[in-house]
């Protein structure tokens, strides 16, 4: 282990590597690898809007077509670590061409797939492609924004994510009006090589002046890095938060549309448009939430106040089934503004840990994040089948309005305690990083 001085030298170097200021060709490179992400959330929520298409074709039932989506996360979830790893040590262009490259690979695979089997090997190489994308965004932000701007540029990144989740189940859902789900996402796959084509010419590691700065600050060892963060009380605390927050809205947005339709007679564009009204909500609200903590030097007030919302509107979602329409408007994009309250998590874990460890600490926030994903969208499907009554039409399984009730019940619970831990658990730390307090507090 290395001695403070050391340490405390590398903090300081690693500190004047920042960006002073806002650049052209710092935006646009951000922006493109927010492009990334954007592309991928596109086809991470994409099987909500085929849900009928899938269970039919694949010949499955609610449990198995869980399972499927969340093959997803099953490589998604644990390589966030591996991510964080490998783009604090090797190049980030390199990294994000060669995995928006394997990602659009498994978009066409997924779409030519025959058998369930072959579906699912398709999701889960799109899921460890996917692994990077929002981790890199994070990386790139880092080394050309300045920290000032940090959660800001964080929540311009969520809302191009958010962006991406509103047209996996909007536009894919339009789309199958004129198409078959196939010729869909084949068409998805070609954009994703040249999405690869675009980050291979266009984006840079990092301001040229801060070359050599990099060098000097990579010589720690990656157990280094990952036992410095898994020490931290508060990576657990805030991992948590994220995880609870964020699981609800993957949920919804994998089984909101049937849902809606059964419970409120609407056709499925329109049950999807209400969904997808979740994923406004995030959009809209992640870079407005980072902007007003970054203004205000607050981050737990306001995930508290995500958490609670998202409490009350899910459980009017689920249970108040005499609302209009118009007004489920409003309450799908409240959620999407509660669950948009993890983009504060980013903004913690960077305060929260030193800048030599932002991507492995990054990496495993976003792991945590996803696992909701992971865990929560088969356990829904589980839940239905576990409820379900014997109904079938043309052989796909229909699932009864209580059904549904009572396996979206978890979701509102997951918004409330994470407002618990908000409140309790996660201390604040006004917008100034950790280690910056020390080192002033020493002078």
């Amino acid at each position: 282990m290395k001695n403070i001085d050391v340490v405390t030298s590398e903090k300081m170097t690693t500190e004047n590597s920042f960006a002073k200021k806002i650049t052209f060709q710092a935006i646009i490179i951000v922006l493109l690898a927010a492009c990334f992400y954007l592309y991928e959330f596109y086809m991470q929520v994409a099987p909500g809007a085929m849900q009928q298409d899938l269970m039919r074709d694949f010949a499955i039932d609610a449990t198995k077509f869980g399972l499927l989506s969340g093959c997803f996360y099953l490589s998604y979830t644990p390589l966030q670590l591996l991510a964080g790893l490998l783009l604090d040590r090797y190049s980030t262009r390199v990294i994000l061409t060669c995995i928006c490259t394997t990602f659009a690979f498994g978009v066409l695979l997924f779409a030519h797939a025959s058998s369930i089997y072959m579906a699912a090997i398709a999701r889960f190489i799109m899921g460890g492609a996917a692994s990077c994308a929002f981790i890199s965004v994070l990386h790139l932000t880092a080394r050309w924004v300045p920290p000032i701007h940090f959660a800001l540029f964080v929540g311009i990144a969520e809302m191009m994510g958010a962006i991406g989740g509103y047209g996996g189940t909007e536009h894919v859902a339009m789309l199958l009006k004129y198409f078959d789900w196939r010729t869909t996402i084949t068409g998805f796959a070609y954009l994703g090589f040249i999405l690869a084509i675009l980050i291979a010419l266009i984006v840079r590691n990092q301001p040229a002046i801060h070359k050599n700065v990099q060098t000097q600050t990579n010589n720690h060892s990656v157990w280094f890095d990952l036992k410095t963060i898994l020490h931290n009380r508060e990576t657990w605390t805030i991992g948590i938060y994220s995880f609870l927050i964020w699981a609800p809205i993957l949920s919804l947005g994998l089984w909101g549309t049937e849902f809606i339709h059964l419970s409120r007679g609407l056709e499925k564009t329109v049950a999807a448009h209400t969904v997808a009204f979740m994923w406004l909500g995030v959009a809209l609200a992640s870079p407005v939430i980072g902007w007003f903590s970054d203004l205000i030097g607050r981050r737990c007030i306001i995930m508290t106040i995500c958490a609670l919302a998202g409490t009350i509107a899910t459980i009017i979602v689920i249970f108040f089934t005499n609302i209009s329409t118009n007004t489920l408007y409003p309450l799908m994009f409240l959620i999407g503004f509660a669950s948009a309250g993890q983009t504060l998590s980013f903004a913690l874990v960077k305060d929260n840990n030193s800048p030599y460890t932002n991507g492995v600490a990054n990496g495993f926030n976003n792991m945590v994040v996803v696992a909701g994903g992971l865990l929560f969208q088969p356990l829904i499907g589980k839940i239905l089948d576990m409820c379900w009554q014997g109904t079938t039409h043309n052989g796909v399984h229909i699932y009864s309005f209580f059904s549904y009730q009572t396996a979206f019940s978890v979701l509102a619970i997951c918004y409330f305690v994470a407002a618990i831990v908000s409140i309790f658990f996660i201390r604040e730390t006004r917008c100034i990083a950790v280690w910056q307090k020390q080192k002033e507090i020493h002078k």
